[in-house]
């Protein structure tokens, strides 16, 4: 679970990045006193690379023009990886597998979200960490050749889900040049080491050429995530298992996770019509840490074992193993307390 949340965090760091000037501001003072007149940035080639310390090292290719796309990848065991986004759809290449995966865009809003510019990534980030984060300058420096501000944006509270950020910000547009983000106790740098503006891009380089005998897989948003289940059907694959019967929790929904190596389903519960919270079901695996209090989590007791429960940015959650399965709650309704939670949950009962 750390890991996964780390890894979150890491594509968050990634795709949302932004810019500020000298003192200590808001976010919307940073944005209204430092760049008020930017050049926004329509075609860039790139290279950089992301160390994830005891991880390995990462180098990025990167071709920009007009919202479309092109990324190389070379990881740290030589695994190869080439994505386009072309405005319509997502092709992802593994080299070493052969194996495609095309992702097809429902429609313009959801092809629009992977085609932010820098601006508008830099704008949602600081949205999201203006009141959790103090936004201050750093010094100054050159990163890739270019001159740029160090924007650091430290949490105010320990085991904050998105942790402490240091960001280098080109002095002539909203690109993010550098980063190093600290969350669960990880680090993760992320650094230009060439940029070329404006450079001549062929339409044909956000074109994939498909190799001989690769295997093409085609999906769309129905690919990904839950799908509508029933309590039968979680029996089937689970077996028996806790769930909540208390009167005046109505089970809305049940979801199977499609989790192939791990399965789990999720059971969505109202009260007074209104949703209420989440339970998760599923069997533990051996090498899934804790939480842990590095990003936020505290030690509880849940039905007389050990357990942990997360409170950070409106998220809660309680988390706990019992016969052969891991429990987690997820509370929605913002004026359910943890003590209310507690009763409940000593009082689930076996489905059978």
């Amino acid at each position: 679970m750390k890991r996964l949340i780390y890894s979150a965090t890491l594509a968050l760091t990634l795709v949302l990045t932004g810019c500020s000037t000298g003192g200590t501001f808001t976010p919307q003072e940073v944005v209204a006193q430092t760049l008020q007149e930017i050049a926004e940035v329509k075609s860039y080639y790139g290279e950089y690379k992301m160390d994830l310390g005891d991880e390995g090292l990462t180098y990025i290719k990167e071709w920009v023009k007009d919202g479309k796309r092109r990324i190389e990848m070379t990881g740290p065991n030589d695994e190869q990886y080439i994505t386009i986004n072309d405005g319509k759809q997502l092709t992802s290449l593994d080299v070493s597998a052969n194996s495609i995966q095309i992702f097809e865009y429902a429609d313009e809003s959801e092809a629009a979200l992977t085609q932010q510019s820098p601006k508008e990534q830099a704008e949602m980030l600081l949205k999201m960490v203006e009141d959790t984060h103090k936004i201050t300058l750093g010094k100054e420096e050159k990163v890739a050749g270019r001159e740029t501000y160090q924007l650091i944006a430290e949490a105010k509270e320990k085991n904050n889900l998105i942790g402490d950020m240091e960001l280098w910000i080109d002095k002539e547009n909203w690109m993010v040049l550098k980063t190093v983000s600290t969350s669960g106790g990880l680090t993760m740098t992320t650094e230009y080491t060439k940029l070329e503006l404006d450079p001549k891009l062929e339409d044909s380089l956000f074109v994939l050429d498909v190799p001989e005998g690769a295997v093409v897989e085609r999906m769309d948003a129905g690919s990904y995530g839950p799908e509508e289940s029933s309590i039968e059907e979680a029996k089937t694959v689970l077996g028996s298992f806790l769930v909540f019967k208390e009167e005046g929790i109505e089970l809305r929904s049940v979801e199977d996770m499609k989790v192939e190596d791990r399965p789990e389903f999720a059971f969505n519960y109202n009260m007074n019509d209104e949703p209420a919270f989440t339970l998760s079901v599923l069997k533990p695996a051996a090498n899934v840490a804790d939480i842990g209090p590095d990003v936020g989590a505290t030690k509880i007791k849940v039905r007389g074992v050990d357990g942990e429960q997360m409170d950070m940015n409106n998220f809660r959650y309680i988390q706990w193993t019992e016969g052969g399965y891991q429990y987690g709650v997820i509370i929605e309704d913002p004026e359910l307390s943890f003590e209310e939670i507690y009763e409940y949950i000593e009082s689930m009962e076996i489905v059978q």
